[in-house]
């Protein structure tokens, strides 16, 4: 089976209705081993298809992508992940409806047109609000957090901290203490900080560019506990090493957790032993495309129908 299509492919295709899977190197992803069963947990005759689509895609062709889906009604839908910032700035105009947390975030992680109206969705937040209850203490007011990378993950992760990112009405969650942002590129750390004040959520937020991996160990050693300290650069799986040295001081009293769940896993390895706790992604890995793929089939994400998608799931976690 070809697990990856064209664009001229998706064009013409008519089997069973399919979701398209947009990142760089779909073939690959784990995601694969397990969507048939998600899909049949969501009760959706679905099929996964990848399309490859280079960091340097011109604009035009997320428009024709777009445009693609929407006129062949045997596609149902996308999950977006390496293309969410670029896919939104060139298609913001093609899409008819949008879920507020895109209006936030201007990322499009999700898309549904099945009926031909081509709707957009932001779900990374909504994904992760199912997850930080399992990480962080119940009482957030006096909690540290340490974000390393200042991308996607990074955006809903501040925006989960911050707001009540599910729509559900309830009143604004209590904020962490105190919440820093680290990257080694200046132009990432100003998107997220325009993000915030779209949100409102400035308040105990701090950005700080760092130009080598000493300069995240002294952010860490500052921290008062109990702190959160996340690996969102994607070092560990996208490229090996960790955004740490290995004489980072972890300690008792923090959580480090990686949005990786596999590759080397260097950070986790480096917080193993200190007294903190380290905990990889695959739980965020399950509840983001659990998220994603509620929103195309128009069903709400419950805590009941995460664990039936996670446990469908088990089977093909790593080092299970």
């Amino acid at each position: 089976m070809d697990r990856v299509l064209t664009l001229d492919e998706v064009a013409t295709w008519s089997g069973p209705p399919l979701i398209l899977f947009v990142g760089i190197d779909t073939g690959g992803s784990l995601v694969h081993t397990v969507f048939d069963r998600w899909a049949a947990v969501l009760g959706r005759p679905w099929v996964l298809r990848g399309v490859n689509l280079p960091p340097d895609t011109p604009a035009a062709t997320y428009r024709r992508l777009v445009h693609t889906m929407r006129d062949n009604p045997a596609v149902h839908g996308a999950v977006v992940t390496a293309h969410k910032l670029r896919l939104h700035r060139a298609c913001a105009a093609d899409i008819d409806v949008a879920d507020p947390l895109v209006g936030l975030t201007h990322e499009v992680n999700a898309l549904a047109t099945a009926d031909g109206t081509v709707t957009a969705y932001a779900q990374d937040p909504v994904a992760l609000s199912h997850v930080l209850p399992g990480l962080l203490p119940a009482d957030r007011a006096g909690l540290d957090v340490l974000c390393l990378g200042a991308g996607g993950a990074a955006t809903a992760l501040l925006l989960t901290l911050h707001l009540d990112v599910t729509g559900g009405g309830a009143a604004r969650l209590t904020p962490p203490a105190r919440v820093t942002f680290t990257d080694t590129r200046p132009e990432a750390l100003a998107d997220l900080r325009r993000v915030a004040d779209r949100a409102g959520v400035a308040a105990s937020l701090s950005y700080v560019a760092v130009s080598d991996l000493a300069d995240n160990d002294a952010l860490l050693a500052g921290l008062a506990t109990p702190a959160l300290v996340v690996n969102a650069t994607g070092l560990g799986k996208d490229a090996p090493g960790s955004p740490l040295t290995d004489k980072a001081p972890f300690g008792t009293g923090m959580v480090a957790w990686d949005m990786n769940y596999r590759g080397d896993l260097g950070f986790l390895r480096q917080a193993a032993g200190t007294g903190a706790r380290p905990v990889d992604g695959w739980d965020y890995f399950v509840a983001g495309w659990a998220a994603a793929l509620t929103a195309v089939a128009a069903i709400p994400l419950t805590g009941d129908l995460l664990t039936r998608l996670a446990d469908a799931a088990a089977e093909s976690r790593p080092g299970r």
